[in-house]
């Protein structure tokens, strides 16, 4: 098998093809991670009836169809989001496929995708997906799937957005930690920001860095104040607010971007 045939036919549709079974896989994380549960060899079950799902109950998008949204068994309701999730897959795989990510870029859309769920309904980032992202950031930077600096001049990059980005952000929970005397931004935030970095960085430089805070931040501020209007409530500084997700979804658009048109930011 030739490497372009691999490259060029193969890698493409497997990464298509992976899209909405890594969607549901991401929302399984997202689900268990931040309770604590296991994921290694646990079986998925109705959180209704605690029965564990058949292998036809877990296809997916077409089981949520076919089952009309609710456990074959008891009726529970499945949440919508898994759906959403799914969906959001496909279409993160697809995307990976047009902006010539690889697999490995597509497993980091789809990581960032465990993590906006993951602090969308939970409010934590776990440490096992941040922890991935940064990984798959670094493999990504060393590789050179992307047209961007090649090899360790990558990588170098890579590392330094990371340590900038994670740097940067703990500088500004200390300082509103000393400040406030409480805690402004959770330590989830920042071992996402070094992820982030080092996945952005090589790819856009520091412009798609500032970008990705700069859209996080108005993102959380909109987000923030339509669940405060939702709940009756005017927004003041203790209103939570998933930023992280807000994070992870700017990065994931500055990031892509930067992939279709390698000029759109100026590396300095």
């Amino acid at each position: 098998m030739g490497p372009s045939l691999w490259t060029d036919g193969i890698l493409p549709v497997l990464t298509c093809l992976l899209g909405a079974p890594m969607g549901s896989f991401a929302a399984f994380l997202a689900d268990r991670l931040p309770r604590g549960e296991p994921v290694m060899f646990a079986r998925s079950s109705c959180r209704g009836c605690g029965q564990v799902l058949r292998w036809w109950e877990m296809i997916p998008i077409l089981s949520y169809v076919v089952l009309r949204g609710r456990c074959a068994r008891c009726g529970d309701i499945i949440p919508p989001r898994l759906l959403q999730a799914e969906l959001a897959g496909l279409a993160l795989g697809v995307l990976a496929v047009w902006a010539d990510l690889g697999l490995i870029g597509a497993m980091a859309l789809w990581c960032l995708l465990a993590l906006i769920l993951a602090d969308l309904v939970h409010y934590r980032l776990p440490n096992l997906l941040t922890g991935a992202l940064l990984g798959l950031a670094l493999i990504f930077a060393t590789v050179s799937i992307a047209p961007v600096a090649p090899d360790m001049a990558s990588l170098w990059r890579a590392a330094l957005g990371a340590s900038v980005g994670a740097g940067v952000f703990y500088a500004i929970s200390w300082i509103y930690q000393v400040l406030r005397g409480r805690a402004g931004m959770g330590a989830g935030d920042i071992r996402l920001m070094g992820g982030i970095g080092a996945l952005v960085v090589p790819a856009s430089g520091w412009v798609g860095l500032a970008m990705v805070t700069l859209i996080a931040g108005l993102a959380g501020l909109a987000l923030g104040l339509m669940r405060a209007l939702r709940r009756g409530r005017a927004l003041n500084a203790r209103t939570p607010v998933p930023f992280g997700a807000c994070l992870a979804m700017a990065a994931a658009l500055i990031w892509v971007a930067a992939n279709i048109h390698p000029g759109l930011f100026a590396n300095p």
